[in-house]
């Protein structure tokens, strides 16, 4: 049998046999880099490419500790959604089977006296989002003088989500901090504030500083000339490809709504996750999806970010990103673990300046390609027009034309009284 290589990293037997039972012989990039410094009690900023293993690079060597040194190591790790805080606890509690370590969750919708005696029992392995943590803080049930390791993943997300306060107070309690570890697909100027709040770092280790995406990803994009051709292209795309597994990202609630409905009564089998969802259909949603009970899933970026699913073959860009951190998000959906993976874009004249402005940034190839009888097919002597370097002009375009069209619109309907009373 061929020897597991996370050997060479002195961990704890158990977790080499959960390891290869899993398949997971051969570190990734950020496992190489990091697992070594956490074992070495350093701290760490670990940037990686979305589906490189970032949440393994810090679960094995920290439960690893846990498991020699049960009295001593008090962790904490803080997530920004209460979907990812559950993805990383089922982890955790796979990897801690079989041993002493007890990981706890701490989120939303769960009973809070529950919590609290399961706090009683036993504070070293928790994982938490920040609103549950600070209630339980105010209430009593939770301890931070103790923590001594402090996690913090997708830490830009995190202030996305408006946290920045919350991990103000949390930082401000913890008096012994002898670990940070910050984790993110993307590392940006919100993630410098984060590390502001903890100031003893000791080291860092950055993976891949420039954000990109991996190179088994494929990106294009299908030009059209104008946006009535924009729901068209969507299905004849859909119904070209095919695919295995497809999330469909638009930029706001009210266009996935749309979305969802023109393919729902195209009879498609379909899923729509959206921040408009209760807790218990949110959670219903990603679990079908995650068990292909359908094949396209319509998401927003706040309501799709951090998520892992396996099996995603294809990204649709159905509205463009505001940015190309979230076109990192939502192109990260797909080819994980070095598995292939497909982005399409569908893109109007302002989109295309502004994907071509974000592959630049990013050091992606961005392919133009085109629907035909045949399938689909390179738009070969396409050039298109230049990248733009002003996201906002998008969504300023976008109020002027609706302005524009609802008053041609009420123009028309006093017309058209005019024209009844002259009668």
């Amino acid at each position: 049998m061929k020897t597991n290589e996370f050997t060479k990293f002195r961990i704890a037997d158990i977790l080499i046999e959960k390891l290869t039972k899993r398949g997971i012989t051969v570190p990734t990039k950020i496992q190489e880099e990091v697992i070594p410094k956490i074992r070495d009690g350093k701290d760490v900023i670990g940037q990686s490419m979305t589906g490189t293993g970032k949440t393994i690079s810090y679960l094995i060597p920290v439960i690893h500790d846990h498991i020699n040194k049960p009295d001593t190591d008090k962790t904490l790790i803080i997530v920004p959604t209460k979907e990812l805080a559950i993805q990383i606890h089922n982890e955790a509690m796979y990897y801690t089977e079989g041993t002493e370590v007890h990981p706890i969750l701490l989120i939303p919708g769960k009973d809070l006296d529950k919590q609290v005696n399961d706090l009683k029992k036993n504070q070293s392995f928790i994982i938490a989002v920040p609103g549950r943590l600070i209630k339980l803080l105010e209430n009593g049930g939770y301890k931070l003088s103790n923590v001594n390791k402090i996690i913090l993943d997708e830490a830009d997300f995190l202030i996305d989500l408006g946290f920045m306060k919350e991990l103000e107070k949390i930082f401000a309690i913890v008096k012994d901090l002898k670990q940070l570890m910050i984790f993110s697909a993307t590392l940006s100027a919100k993630t410098k504030q984060v590390i502001d709040l903890a100031h003893n770092q000791k080291t860092a280790s950055r993976i891949d500083p420039k954000n990109t995406l991996p190179e088994a990803i494929d990106n294009f994009y299908i030009p059209i000339t104008d946006d009535t051709y924009r729901e068209k292209t969507l299905l004849k795309l859909i119904n070209t490809i095919n695919p295995y597994l497809s999330i469909i990202f638009t930029r706001t609630k009210d266009e996935s709504e749309k979305v969802f409905k023109l393919l729902k009564d195209n009879k498609l089998n379909i899923g729509l996750l959206n921040g408009n969802l209760q807790a218990g259909q949110r959670k219903k949603i990603i679990h079908d999806f995650r068990e292909a009970k359908f094949q396209y899933l319509v998401a927003t970026d706040l309501a799709g970010r951090g998520l892992d699913f396996d099996g995603i073959t294809h990204i649709i860009n159905f509205t463009q990103p505001h940015n190309e951190l979230d076109y990192i998000h939502r192109a990260g959906r797909t080819g994980r673990m070095n598995n292939s993976g497909i982005v399409i874009s569908i893109c109007n004249e302002l989109d295309e300046g502004y994907l071509k402005k974000y592959a630049s940034n990013i050091s992606i190839e961005l392919k133009p390609i085109k629907l035909t009888k045949n399938g689909l097919e390179d738009y070969k002597g396409y050039k298109g027009v230049k990248p733009r370097f002003n996201l906002k002009e998008i969504t300023q375009k976008e109020k002027i034309e609706d302005s524009k069209k609802k008053q041609v619109e009420k123009d028309q309907k006093h017309e058209k009284e005019r024209h009844k009373r002259r009668r």
